[in-house]
């Protein structure tokens, strides 16, 4: 037996997952959110500058309207601007988690949470993972109950090959990373310190599906299914204290979009054309 001594300086059997130190508050979460918004307008917008300029290089004139809406090289010029956005976005994160968390990037996003890799927390990873297409499955069921018409992204999409594999690229590369660094990063650090865990899970879940709206607009089951991933990727950032297995999640889930669009399009464009 232990004396009570003893017994109040054991570690309880079941500790909370400790929460990354941050050192920035919820006004540089609210300046992250925007600037990342920011990043992606002032990106497309030096963009389609760039292939105006070009246009009117080869043509000595102006693009119309329908220049702007029927080129397809144009669309694919926009589409890679997401990476320049995408890098400046990950600059910005990674200058403020230097400047202001005294324990540096690792600790602030809970980057060494899983060492060794062959434990329960890698095994954990490797689980979050596998369960990616679970939340496709779900999104195919909720079809069957839910209008899902064409999307912006959907006729994006159809305009050919090439933007298919860039935006699979963008979706597949990038866009989780930066995403997750965002918004289980940053956005969920600073207003965890302002709000505490439940509202931030909340908020940071509904921030997150708010800027994907757009592109979506019109397939609601897609929406549905996107707010379940976004409560979920926050959740796990919550239980975890890491964004890891936000980021593994994410990964797998839209790398099995990316195949899927560059692979399976014709079968996709089919489902799509009978939705109603």
């Amino acid at each position: 037996m232990t004396s009570l001594t003893e017994q109040a300086a054991l570690p309880p059997a079941n500790p909370a997952p400790p929460l990354p130190v941050t050192g920035w508050n919820a006004g540089a979460a609210l300046v992250t959110w925007l600037l990342s918004i920011g990043a992606i307008l002032l990106a497309s917008i030096g963009a389609q500058l760039g292939w105006t300029t070009w246009f009117y290089l080869q043509r000595a004139t102006l693009p119309t309207q329908a220049d702007l809406t029927a080129s397809r090289s144009l669309t694919l010029t926009l589409v890679l601007s997401t990476f320049v956005a995408h890098g400046i976005t990950l600059l910005w994160c990674w200058q403020l988690i230097r400047r202001t968390s005294p324990h540096g990037l690792r600790v602030a996003l809970g980057l060494d949470w899983y060492r060794p890799f062959w434990s329960r927390r890698g095994a954990f990873l490797l689980a979050c993972g596998f369960a990616a297409p679970l939340f496709l499955a779900v999104g195919a069921w909720l079809e069957r109950y839910l209008p899902n018409a064409k999307t912006d992204l959907d006729r994006i999409l159809a305009q050919g090959p090439a933007i298919r594999v860039a935006i699979a690229c963008v979706a597949a590369l990038s866009a989780p990373l930066v995403e997750e660094v965002v918004y289980r990063g940053v956005i969920f650090g600073g207003l965890q310190r302002r709000l505490g865990l439940r509202p931030t899970v909340v908020l940071v879940s509904l921030l997150f599906l708010a800027v994907h709206i757009p592109q979506y607009w019109g397939g609601w089951a897609g929406l549905a299914m996107l707010a379940l991933l976004s409560l979920t990727l926050t959740v796990l950032r919550a239980a975890t204290g890491s964004i890891l297995p936000s980021v593994v999640l994410h990964y797998a889930f839209n790398g099995i979009q990316a195949i899927a669009i560059v692979f399976c399009w014709e079968l996709l464009e089919t489902s799509l054309s009978t939705t109603p």
